[in-house]
């Protein structure tokens, strides 16, 4: 992983402007690339930002699998309803929504919720998914510090939390990590079961396999930070179930698109100073981001957003999307960074939110992430056979077995 080095990068690297970096804290950044760079400075940067408490992140299960037989659409619809329970069950114990509940992902911050009555309400949050919907999430519950910058949680407690949630549990599991079964107390009335598969890579954790729930919660406010354009959430929220297929084709008409789909993960900086590389890390998307925008200007492609080490740009032209990635991946190397690209192509839902960021929905991003991120190694580009241009040349054939099926895979 690369040792950054701000000295090393081009003047101007890392300057944005907040219109086209709508989610970075600009502010934080400037004053982190233009000062001293010591931990010192680090830290009086971050103590403004620093939160603590439990956050709670949950994936959902079964997806890859589930898109074979549904649409887009029908995917979102089935995934807004546990999202809608999460949060309404959250909100009701003064749970505090994070970011933008893209793809099948949420998170949530809990500051002086006491902790029984956090992981009561979580185990009620699960019973009420199993018996009320299609889809099922894995949840996991962290204690720690966060820093709250951008509308986003950063810092190695946030990214713990996040990657347990998405790596390591499986539909209907709530987990804990030590940090928050200590805050428990004891003796406390939940059972839990090690994970002790878990215990070199990320330290213990447990499985909750019973304790006390909420069933007298009455859910606060259901409506989560949504994706979506309000009227698509609008009509989503008023499909029936079980999805009649004509409101779903009537939705489809109005909204889907054919588009090329780039999703680039870019390497972490490395943590041997936590506060040093949550900075470090923020510079990098920045820097993202300023590449991005001039290079989409030269290849007529959208920027979708960065959201931490990932952006997400979107073509008409499958040319166009496989020039950008190797002049983006050579100027990152230039620099002595490493990125990681998914290429796809096929029907997305693009949206424009309420503050005017955009956000999309669509098999192509998940299987460019599938390919580029799980699959695919630093420094390489993977493109699936619908997003190959037209004799294009040079690239290797692969495939990578995905959810039990093989996927055809050029490889740059």
């Amino acid at each position: 992983m690369a040792k950054f080095s701000i000295d090393r990068f081009p003047a101007g690297f890392f300057d944005v402007t907040q219109d086209i970096a709508r989610e970075l804290p600009l502010d934080v950044i400037e004053q982190w690339t233009h000062g001293d760079r010591s931990r010192e400075a680090a830290l009086r940067l971050l103590t403004a930002h620093e939160v603590s408490g439990a956050v709670v992140s949950t994936d959902a299960a079964g997806l890859t699998s589930l898109s074979r037989a549904r649409t887009v659409i029908e995917i979102l619809a089935l995934l807004d309803q546990p999202k809608e329970i999460v949060h309404g069950c959250g909100t009701a114990i003064g749970g505090e929504a994070i970011g933008v509940w893209a793809a099948d992902n949420t998170q949530m911050l809990y500051r002086g919720v006491e902790p029984r009555r956090l992981l009561s309400m979580l185990l009620e949050t699960r019973d009420r998914i199993h018996r009320a919907c299609e889809v099922q999430i894995g949840i996991c519950v962290h204690s720690g510090s966060f820093f709250r910058l951008g509308g986003g949680l950063y810092g190695i407690d946030a990214d713990r939390v996040e990657r347990l949630a998405e790596e390591s549990t499986h539909g209907g599991e709530v987990m804990v990590t030590d940090e928050f079964l200590r805050s428990l107390g004891e003796p406390h009335p939940f059972e839990v079961m090690a994970r002790a598969d878990l215990r070199r890579a990320e330290g213990h954790a447990w499985t909750v396999t019973g304790g006390p729930r909420t069933p007298e919660l009455e859910p606060g406010d259901v409506h989560y930070p949504f994706p979506f354009s309000r009227e698509f959430f609008d009509e989503l929220r008023r499909l029936a179930t079980p999805v009649d297929i004509e409101q779903v084709r009537r939705l489809h008409d109005k909204f889907a698109e054919l588009r090329t789909v780039v999703l680039v993960e870019r390497e972490r900086e490395e943590p041997d100073v936590p506060e040093i590389a949550v900075l470090n890390d923020l510079a990098l998307s920045a820097a993202m981001t300023r590449v991005a925008a001039g290079l989409l200007r030269e290849t007529a492609g959208t920027e979708i957003k960065t959201v931490g080490n990932l952006g997400i740009y979107t073509f008409d032209d499958p040319t166009a999307a496989l020039d950008f990635a190797r002049r983006f991946r050579a100027l990152f190397q230039a620099q002595n960074i490493s990125v990681r690209i998914g290429i796809d192509r096929g029907e997305v839902l693009v949206f424009t939110l309420d503050d005017g960021r955009v956000d999309i929905a669509g098999m192509p991003v998940n299987l460019a992430s599938k390919i580029g991120q799980d699959h695919g190694h630093f420094g390489r580009i993977h493109l699936t056979e619908a997003a190959a241009p037209a004799g294009v040349s040079g690239l290797h054939r692969l495939t990578f077995r995905i959810a039990g099926i093989d996927v055809a895979v050029l490889a740059d």
